[in-house]
């Protein structure tokens, strides 16, 4: 019998070309509030998720014992790695932060003075539900999104005011 990590590892697995990052919260209601208005967080999206890679179950079993504390209910964001890439390059090339090309709000400052981000609903896939062991897809979850229609090429400015 498999176990959780194993489960979610084989998930993943079908959605071979994509980055996997993995954010547990305790609330389905904040779940399904990601999954229609996007993921926020804050400075850096490695600072609110963990990266894992699919086929390295143990590494998503290590993932899932590291942060059932969190929660039960494990956001999957899955970013096809093309759009990964040229998310990469837009950065380097207008030499700011991939968070500043990925998001799709304006960034902001938060209450810990650092910059808040929002990350498409059509990257979020769907969520893993450890107590039950179940996946249920985003049905907003677009492997052909790119965000780089939407940022053009004007600079974002990070905001000033706080929301």
């Amino acid at each position: 019998m498999k176990n959780k990590g194993e489960t979610l590892a084989d998930i993943l697995n079908k959605f071979r070309d994509c980055y996997f990052f993995l954010h547990n919260t305790k609330d389905l209601y904040i779940v399904e509030k990601i999954q229609k208005e996007g993921f926020i967080f804050e400075s850096q999206l490695p600072h609110s998720t963990d990266r894992v890679n699919a086929n390295e179950p143990v590494e998503v079993s290590y993932f899932l014992l590291q942060r059932k504390d969190y929660g039960s209910y494990t956001v999957i964001i899955a970013i096809p790695r093309s759009t990964y890439e040229l998310y990469a390059t837009i950065s380097n090339n207008k030499d700011i932060g991939i968070e500043e090309v990925m998001t799709i709000t304006e960034p902001y400052y938060g209450d810990n003075d650092e910059l808040i981000y929002t990350l498409s609903p059509k990257h979020v896939l769907g969520y893993f539900d450890i107590i039950k062991s179940e996946f249920f897809r985003n049905e907003l979850w677009d492997p052909e999104f790119s965000n780089f229609n939407d940022f053009s090429s004007v600079n974002k400015q990070p905001g000033t005011g706080r929301k």
